[in-house]
């Protein structure tokens, strides 16, 4: 009975894994460099994704079967994995340099996991980016998830890590003086590039008190959440919004006003890949790192390693 809901959804939304392979077999195969191109893929690839949940089916053949009440919800949170991979591809195609999406990277105190980093080591990237894939659909008893749910924690992880990562080669040695003229030359460059599903606005119901209408999510706040980071502690910011289309059978892009200071996407990738170029020289090896004198944590790795992001 289950296989045979798991095949009819199927057949009506398609299977995300496949989708996904498709998707970044296609940006490979064909050299891809813009988010553009494929924002409609991956749009098709979020709809499909957000189906399963909603049915609570598992898609065919994903995710381990040890534990299937936790099975959907970690198939789900592969997606902030598949948006880096995604930027990565599309970051590679632009320059002919490595990219790597999720790798643990050593600042001044602590260990990071960072979403998308060149060179691809260690310690002492260059480059530096966070990936966020935000919102979902209500399922079973839990409701829509809105875009800047639990925004303030992510955005102090965001500002630490920046900060913590920039201090890693002068280590306690490190004179700042002015910051704004410190964090701008000090690497790793660090940006932010987020996906976002909007929540529409809408009446809910509860059992014990009369119904209210939920607060529609707007792009214009998470524009100027982001903004905020970029003139304190980031080097640039880009974001990519959708919402439910009217006829309620697909997702559509929220476009950003044109008077907002972040921007799309595409504009923030060619930004890390003209850093990425102008660092490398056309050499094929990176910059070698540049390591602190002396360390004021001898051993970062026998800390406790960050938790991973829950949805």
């Amino acid at each position: 009975m289950a296989q045979d809901k798991t095949l009819e959804l199927e057949k009506v939304v398609g299977h995300p894994g496949e989708l996904w392979e498709s998707l970044l077999e296609w940006v490979v195969g064909e050299g891809l460099r813009e988010f553009a191109d494929v924002q409609e893929q991956w749009l098709q690839l979020m709809w499909c994704l957000d189906a399963y949940r909603q049915a609570g089916i598992p898609p065919r053949g994903m995710g381990s079967e040890k534990n299937p009440n936790e099975r959907m919800a970690a198939i789900y949170r592969g997606k902030g994995n598949w948006f880096a991979q995604l930027l990565a591809a599309l970051l590679e195609n632009r320059t002919d340099q490595r990219v790597a999406p999720k790798i643990r990277v050593q600042g001044f105190s602590q260990v990071h996991q960072i979403d998308l980093a060149w060179p691809e080591r260690d310690e002492d990237p260059l480059i530096c980016a966070e990936t966020k894939v935000t919102g979902a659909p209500a399922y079973g008893r839990y409701p829509e998830r809105g875009a800047m749910a639990d925004f303030t924690n992510r955005r102090k992880e965001l500002k630490f890590a920046a900060t913590d990562l920039k201090l890693y080669r002068r280590d306690r040695d490190t004179s700042i003086d002015h910051w704004g003229d410190w964090r701008e030359g000090s690497p790793p460059r660090a940006y932010f590039l987020w996906a976002a599903r909007l929540r529409r606005g809408q009446m809910k119901e509860f059992k014990t008190r009369p119904p209210r209408r939920v607060k529609a999510d707007n792009i214009g706040t998470l524009a100027r959440e982001a903004d905020a980071l970029v003139k304190t502690y980031l080097d640039g910011a880009g974001l990519f919004a959708w919402q439910l289309n009217d006829q309620e059978d697909g997702y559509e892009e929220v476009p950003l006003a044109q008077s907002e200071r972040v921007t799309q996407l595409d504009d923030v990738l060619h930004r890390i890949a003209s850093n990425i170029n102008r660092e490398s020289r056309g050499r094929h090896e990176p910059p070698a790192p540049i390591r602190p004198p002396v360390r004021s944590v001898g051993d970062p790795g026998s800390l406790l390693p960050e938790e991973p992001e829950r949805d």
